[in-house]
């Protein structure tokens, strides 16, 4: 571990430190009435430990921060920072961890505690043990509060020790899960006043419900995940044939990924066109193709024509896919050129659609940057000369500039960056601990 990770882990146990010292001063008096469930709820948030679930690759959450978020709109005191970062310790403990993480992991608990005190106690906020009523301001900045000082100081910890951007980082992130925090936000009320008004009881049927949610979102994450491996493993076994494709629909796929995330495109629209581009090439499967991909030389010109019909037969084979036929023009279209030269059908302009335009993008350049038989791979500059070469012929001249003009097009030449393209054994290892893992639940 970087020994720069490591002075960043003391500095921040030592201001949990400082931070918890300070909301003792400015308020030291403990009412034991109020602390009573703050600390019942922060010794049942030892159970959110094991309520972890996937989010994004392998990213994975937990629910323990709603029970101490309850515990501190119940009373917003020291008392209440002190018994979250115990109950933090305690967690700790249980899973096998090296002594900095654990450190780690029990300040940035602290640090996030007393920020939210700080702040809810700031904005007007009061114990919902003596006044119930929703207020909307301290409680939303409280929530708040708190999962960005805990997201933001392990994007830190994570961008201080792979060198990688702090922004980039946050959001690659949390991203996937910041529906869920924001759900949070009526959820820690709704906790709280289950507490208030039915005791432990209420606490009991709100952890019950806590915990349905996670079994049912668990399922329709392996679900997913399952599905899209299974695309993946369907993509491998169609490049297969030939040596010098493989992996390419991965990286065209996380190419367009970068591209339509530098044209800032919303994530959703991102996540379509990774998945249209994972399968603009799964029609060559079809037989017709088989003789020609596994030809040595050029090809004539009816063998060119044959292939040609590849987008055709790659969209017709998504569209049989009832989820994704939202992207089947997007496939269809993915070699019609900005000029109107390109195929099958010669769409022009605009014309053709905006997730085939940046896979056009990401097809050819990974075309360019991939060994061949009769040249070696190009390098970033040979590439961005090609692009400024076709612009306005083969490619759509705005998305080219935007590109060009980004600090991010070196992600492109970046095999660490994004995601990981797997072998196809890699993927039907993956595939067979899912549909196990399906099984067994």
């Amino acid at each position: 571990m970087k020994t720069s990770v490591i002075a960043y882990v003391y500095a921040i146990a030592a201001t949990s430190v400082a931070s918890l010292v300070g909301t003792y001063w400015a308020q030291p008096h403990v009412d034991i009435a109020l602390l009573g469930g703050a600390a019942w709820l922060t010794s049942i948030a030892f159970l959110g430990t094991l309520f972890v679930y996937r989010v994004q690759n392998s990213a994975s959450g937990v629910v323990s921060f709603i029970p101490y978020l309850t515990a501190i709109v119940l009373y917003p005191s020291w008392a209440t920072a002190a018994l979250v970062g115990g109950g933090t310790a305690i967690a700790e403990l249980v899973r096998p961890k090296i002594a900095v993480k654990r450190v780690f992991n029990v300040g940035q608990s602290i640090l996030a505690a007393t920020a939210s005190i700080a702040i809810y106690k700031l904005m007007g906020g009061v114990s919902l043990k003596l006044d119930p009523a929703f207020r909307t301001i301290p409680h939303v900045a409280a929530v708040s509060t708190f999962l960005l000082v805990n997201t933001g100081l392990v994007a830190s910890a994570i961008s201080l020790a792979e060198g990688r951007n702090l922004l980039r980082t946050w959001y690659e992130g949390n991203s996937a899960g910041l529906v869920y925090d924001i759900v949070a936000v009526p959820l820690v009320y709704g906790f709280a006043r289950a507490y208030v008004e039915w005791g432990w009881i209420g606490v009991v049927g709100v952890c019950a419900l806590l915990f349905g949610a996670k079994r049912a979102y668990q399922s329709n994450y392996q679900l997913e995940t399952t599905n899209r491996e299974l695309l993946q493993l369907f993509v491998h076994t169609v490049e297969y044939r030939d040596a010098y494709t493989s992996g390419h629909s991965q990286r065209v796929s996380r190419n367009s990924r970068i591209i339509a995330e530098i044209c800032s495109l919303s994530p959703k629209e991102v996540e379509r066109i990774a998945t249209a581009a994972l399968l603009h090439d799964v029609g060559k499967i079809h037989e017709i193709f088989a003789p020609i991909l596994s030809k040595p030389g050029r090809l004539t010109p009816e063998e060119r024509a044959i292939m040609e019909l590849h987008p055709i037969k790659s969209a017709e084979l998504v569209a049989k896919i009832s989820d994704l036929q939202d992207i089947v023009p997007a496939v269809r279209h993915h070699h019609e050129n900005w000029d109107g030269t390109g195929y099958p059908d010669r769409l022009k302009g605009k014309e053709i659609p905006l997730a085939s335009r940046i896979i056009m993008f990401a097809d050819t350049i990974d075309a360019m940057t991939t060994d061949r038989p009769y040249r070696k791979a190009m390098g970033e500059m040979e590439v961005r000369a090609e692009l400024v070469r076709w612009r306005g012929v083969q490619f759509d001249p705005l998305i080219c500039d935007t590109l060009l003009s980004s600090a991010d097009f070196c992600r492109l030449f970046d095999s660490t960056d994004s995601e990981r393209v797997q072998s196809l054994t890699q993927i039907l290892e993956l595939v067979r601990k899912r549909v196990k893992t399906a099984a067994v639940a």
